[in-house]
């Protein structure tokens, strides 16, 4: 079981996650929506140990969660300037003893000979899944995943978060389209103002799809309603 205990985060006087106890299933696929700025990328954050919470905790199998335990794909990460991809993917130990970047990269098309300041955002996203598959972790966190990829290599995400599944991984991924949560999770949990409103299996998708069009609609309502 993966828990948070009374979990709280601010920046400043701005609360974005206010007491939030939450128990996620080991080895399933668990989605996290919600609107823009509803906390989906400092709940992650904080989960993989990049935030401080300011009280709370994250536990795994009744733990702390340790942070070199948890593979982590950001929303947007970091590359050191004037390196290939090659050189980035050397960074990170291989104890995934089944990857192989050749292999893995006959998929994706990543010109790894080439400096990573080339690269579309795609082929960045694409570099640093290559690199957090590369390692043997207890638990992924893939921030928007999908963001920026062709069709093909959407696909092919969804295949390896399966593929995780199956092998007793346990993954939290984020996404602003939902239909890439609904094919690939076993759970979504609806962020809202900073705590989880409900938890939706597979067969109450169309529900949640349902309100959270209704949470975007009474959103533009009350801005547009000021301009127009």
């Amino acid at each position: 079981m993966i828990a948070l205990k009374k979990l709280n985060v601010s920046f400043g006087d701005n609360k974005v996650l206010k007491n939030i106890n939450a128990d996620f299933a080991l080895s399933e696929v668990h989605g996290v929506a919600g609107l823009n700025g509803s906390g989906k990328t400092t709940l992650f954050n904080t989960i993989a140990g990049f935030l401080t919470p300011d009280s709370g905790e994250v536990l795994f199998k009744g733990r702390k969660a340790e942070r070199k335990s948890i593979g982590f794909l950001e929303t947007e990460n970091y590359f050191y300037p004037n390196i290939t991809g090659n050189e980035y993917l050397r960074l990170f130990p291989g104890s995934n003893k089944k990857f192989s970047v050749d292999s893995f990269n006959a998929l994706f098309r990543v010109p790894l000979d080439e400096i990573i300041e080339t690269y579309s955002n795609g082929m960045r996203k694409k570099l640093a899944m290559m690199a957090i598959l590369k390692q043997e972790k207890d638990f992924y966190i893939l921030d928007e995943p999908f963001n920026g990829l062709d069709m093909e290599s959407c696909k092919l995400v969804e295949m390896v978060i399966n593929m995780l599944k199956e092998k007793g991984k346990t993954v939290f991924i984020s996404s602003h389209i939902l239909d890439t949560l609904t094919d690939s999770c076993t759970f979504i949990h609806h962020l809202k103002d900073g705590m989880f409103a409900r938890t939706y299996r597979k067969e109450e998708y169309t529900l949640l799809k349902s309100e959270l069009f209704d949470d975007f609609r009474k959103s533009a309502e009350e801005v547009l309603s000021e301009m127009i």
